[in-house]
């Protein structure tokens, strides 16, 4: 059985939006201002001009929040419990413990709940390599460059604000969990 890695942030939960929501709130109840610098960026610390204290302060007081709220993206409530019957999934994330039992929990509610899961992953390139995926689903374009370099096939979930990466036969772009089960289903030779 071939094995798909999963991030979360952005790919599973919509954290990612979430995100941007609160973090606009805050630069405007803060700092009464527009502090962004790049909204095009993915990470909220790479789209604001704020110092460092200021990307912990938010992230102490607001991941928590995010964490627990965030919805799942649409469709993987369909897709993930059809692609447990036909691939080995496993989670990849720099999520920390405590972050990850968020997590758990919704996985809990899809009844997926043996799900492999490594997390304080801060070299994910390392983990696919060493568990031998075929392919990974993340929203950094850097990761799905590094997998699609080593032969592993990346599907790039794009979000709104990121720009489509260059394709080629390792590298997809996809916008949802449709496209996503379309194009594992029917380019998956088994």
């Amino acid at each position: 059985m071939k094995k798909i890695a999963l991030d979360l942030d952005g790919v599973v939960f919509d954290s990612e939006n979430l995100y941007r929501v609160y973090t606009e709130i805050y630069d405007t109840e803060v700092f009464k201002k527009d502090s962004i610098i790049d909204n095009e960026k993915r990470v909220f610390q790479k789209r604001y001009n704020w110092q460092e204290d200021e990307f912990k302060k938010f992230y102490q007081e607001y991941a928590p929040k995010v964490l627990k709220q965030a919805p799942l993206m649409t469709g993987v409530d369909m897709v993930l419990p059809r692609l447990v019957q036909k691939y080995e999934l496993i989670i990849v994330t720099a999520r920390s413990d405590e972050e990850i039992k968020y997590a758990l929990e919704k996985f809990r509610q899809l009844n997926i709940d043996n799900i492999q899961i490594f997390n304080n992953e801060h070299h994910k390139i390392d983990r696919f390599l060493k568990e031998q995926v075929a392919y990974i689903i993340d929203d950094d374009e850097t990761i799905c460059q590094l997998a699609a370099q080593n032969n592993i096939h990346a599907l790039y979930f794009k979000n709104n604000a990121s720009s489509k990466l260059p394709e080629n036969n390792y590298l997809k772009n996809v916008h949802n969990w449709g496209e996503i089960y379309k194009y594992l289903t029917l380019n998956t030779k088994k």
